[in-house]
């Protein structure tokens, strides 16, 4: 297959005017000649567009700037699948519209891709806290690659709190997306974590580079920084459990991979900090949840039989297994103590 430009950075677009300059700026100012900037306006009105209609008309790289519209607002998800769908280069790179990227961005993950014959290559990101004006954090990944399919999935699983669940920072072979038909959930709450723990476990080649090329930016009221509004709405919370709860659903397809048991205790700490979370903003989410409905949350995606085959990871599962199964009465103290020792309630 053909493709008219080597990458596409992709970049959706909702209601980011007081970042979406700076953004494109940093895609435009890559040091990589060969790029299509793929937007997508997913319907917002705060003037955003018009931003980036101007750098379409007065930049020296706006020709290559490619705009479409959804009809009307349909969030992230439906807009990411629409850049996979739309996405003229060799290579896909997705970019938030608040987020900021290195100058070399681009073409250290197209020598790594390269260099290496990989489906897709990740490099390390820093985060910028605007939410709290704390510290900016840094997460290198180690210098590695992985050339066997599952092992990436071992890893990503295995080290969670460094390998970031984001699309954004990593190259795609675009062929590969579209043959393994990995598509984003239709929600605007961790869609990227749901592709994420699909793409990893289907990947046969990668590559982690250590390099800081992108820049995370907390912002106030930006989708995935819900909580820390003064009000929440219940359904937002039921959108992140339903994400969590089709990942469990797919776990048993997993079956008999090294990683497994990583990924089910990921996805049953995912559900325990939602139940945590739920318990210790209670008075600001509405409408309120009842105790049932936080047990259910926590049910563990596997039986107890399929359990006990786990070679790691095995006391920790059997924890929240019994968590999730444990009658009302005894759940709800026995989550308060974990909460408590999790310093998360």
């Amino acid at each position: 297959m053909s493709y008219e430009y080597s990458v596409t950075i992709g970049i959706p677009v909702y209601q980011a005017r007081e970042y979406v300059r700076n953004s494109l700026l940093s895609a435009l100012g890559q040091s990589y000649p060969d790029i299509e900037f793929l937007i997508v306006d997913d319907c917002g009105n705060d003037g955003s567009m018009e931003i980036i209609e101007e750098l379409q008309r007065t930049h020296a790289r706006g020709e290559h700037i490619r705009i479409l519209k959804n009809p009307r607002n349909l969030q992230v998800g439906y807009t990411r699948n629409r850049v996979i769908d739309e996405a003229r280069g060799e290579y896909l790179y997705f970019l938030d519209s608040d987020d900021l990227i290195e100058p070399d961005t681009i073409q250290l993950l197209v020598k790594a891709i390269n260099d290496h014959q990989a489906e897709v290559a990740y490099a390390s990101y820093e985060v910028v806290d605007r939410v709290n004006d704390s510290p900016n954090r840094e997460f290198r990944k180690p210098s590695c690659q992985f050339f066997r399919q599952g092992q990436l999935a071992l890893y990503a699983f295995k080290h969670a709190s460094i390998f970031h669940v984001s699309v954004c920072n990593c190259l795609y072979r675009l062929d590969f997306l579209r043959r393994e038909k990995l598509r984003f959930l239709d929600t605007a709450f961790w869609e990227d974590m749901a592709f994420t723990y699909e793409l990893v476990q289907r990947v046969s080649r990668a590559v982690l580079l250590p390099d800081i090329t992108y820049h995370y930016i907390l912002r106030p009221g930006s989708l995935s920084h819900y909580q820390d509004r003064e009000q929440l709405d219940k359904s937002e919370i039921m959108n992140n459990v339903s994400t969590i709860d089709y990942l469990k659903g797919q776990c048993r397809l997993s079956a008999g991979k090294s990683y497994l048991p990583y990924l089910c205790y990921n996805l049953e700490m995912s559900s325990f900090y939602i139940v945590c979370h739920i318990v210790k903003h209670a008075s600001r989410i509405s409408p309120a949840f009842t105790w049932k409905e936080m047990h259910k949350i926590l049910r563990h995606p596997l039986g107890l039989a399929e359990l006990l085959f786990f070679r790691s990871k095995l006391l920790h599962n059997l924890v929240l297994w019994t968590l999730g199964r444990l009658p009302v009465p005894l759940f709800i103290p026995s989550l308060w103590i974990m909460g408590k020792l999790k310093r998360t309630i």
